[in-house]
């Protein structure tokens, strides 16, 4: 992302004076792609992908040895069952494992309920939104084969809340939840940052959308509206649109791992009012430029907004003498390349947070019958020796004699 994206009007023109400033200014982006998390957990759709993959293949493995354990310790107790009943008492017909297809339906189906744990103990959105990023960030590294969502939920919700310093007693938070001790929660406290390799500072795309509202006004409505039906109040609402967008939209899909903070909340203001966004994103990209543009300034004509937008436009002093020529035609290709450039980084980063939506958007909710069947089939998976001793108990129910009346 252009750096002048996320910076401030006044700090812009303050560079524009001092050379030095401009070259030494930093952006949140910038901020962002020197940080841990973007070293650590930013992946591209492929490599995430795969990394799903991985996860899933190594948690089947797991399974896998854990079932072939308990199945060779329950035929060594009872030799004559399985001998008998080689049919029914065979890896090959018991293990079912969960696909990858599977464990993604099965985490999409989880992540939606932390959202609802925080709120039900009244935690701060930020709590949220670390909680779910941990949770994410836990099972790129694991599978669902190797540990429960349900425990591991739990966890990243009081582990979230302390990163975030927002205290629940582990007394308080296990009370509330059913069928849970605090030793359910505490023994996966270590595992879980393990897993994330103990990067507990997560950056949300919140903090830099309120920053684009800031400078979305300093830019539109400063030293006077660009558009003429746009003003604070009308900001204030695009502002308040994003944010709901980012808690419906960015926060339960994979937009984190694919883009940054910046890129995710210029999209959330994008796809809420793609007209506005854009005309700041042209007036920031193209500034340099401002008085090769034609007008862009908005204003109602016969009470419709314009539709056609500012096009770049250069055209040399026609009344120039011809000794100076040469030096002017070398001037104006430069700025044409510098505009030109500029075009190109606007226009890639309007595809970059295009991409950003689509993604956020793809989320779906899991049917329920699938869900539990992917719940029971995850159960045996972590307890295949009951998946067993089942099968047992059903093979010598078959056999039992009928009850004479």
């Amino acid at each position: 992302m252009k750096e002048s994206t996320t910076d401030t009007k006044s700090s812009s023109e303050g560079s524009e004076e001092n050379p030095e400033a401009k070259r030494k200014r930093i952006s949140n982006d910038d901020l962002y792609r020197r940080s841990t998390q973007f070293e650590i957990w930013s992946y591209t759709a492929e490599s995430l992908e795969a990394a799903k993959k991985k996860a899933n293949a190594a948690g089947q493995i797991i399974a896998t040895k854990r079932f072939n354990e308990a199945f060779a310790e329950l035929k060594k107790a009872s030799p004559e069952v399985f001998e008998n009943n080689k049919d029914k008492l065979n890896p090959e017909s018991l293990l079912n494992l969960i696909t990858f297809e599977e464990e993604s339906k099965y985490l999409n189906y989880y992540t939606p309920n932390i959202i609802q744990i925080a709120k039900f103990f009244k935690m701060p959105t930020q709590v949220k939104l670390t909680a779910v990023s941990f949770f994410k960030k836990f099972y790129l590294e694991n599978s669902v084969m190797q540990y429960h969502p349900k425990n591991i939920m739990y966890t990243c919700v009081f582990l979230a809340a302390k990163s975030e310093n927002y205290f629940v007693s582990i007394e308080s938070f296990v009370k509330a939840l059913k069928g849970t001790d605090a030793k359910d929660i505490l023994d996966l406290e270590f595992i879980i940052l393990s897993s994330l390799k103990f990067t507990l500072l997560v950056h949300h795309p919140f903090r830099p959308l309120y920053g684009f509202f800031l400078d979305f006004q300093a830019v539109l409505l400063h030293p006077s509206p660009l558009m003429y039906d746009v003003s604070v109040n009308t900001l204030g609402t695009l502002y308040d649109k994003a944010k709901n967008w980012l808690n419906e939209n960015a926060v339960l899909s994979d937009v984190a791992f694919l883009f940054t903070p910046p890129q995710i909340a210029l999209a959330a203001m994008y796809d809420v009012d793609k007209r506005v966004t854009d005309r700041y994103l042209k007036r920031k990209f193209l500034r340099d430029h401002a008085d090769k543009l034609d007008d862009i300034k908005e204003e109602p004509e016969n009470g419709d907004v314009k539709k056609e937008e500012a096009k770049v436009k250069i055209e040399g002093d026609k009344n120039i003498d011809n000794d100076a020529a040469d030096s002017t035609a070398t001037k104006t290709h430069g700025e044409t390349s510098d505009i030109q450039t500029q075009r190109e980084q606007y226009e890639t980063l309007v595809r970059t947070i295009r991409k950003c939506i689509k993604v956020a958007k793809q989320v779906s909710k899991s049917p329920q019958d699938e869900v539990k069947e992917i719940d029971r089939k995850c159960f045996f998976a972590l307890n295949p020796r009951k998946l067993i001793e089942k099968q047992v108990k059903k093979i010598a129910k078959e056999a039992a004699p009928s009850e004479v009346v």
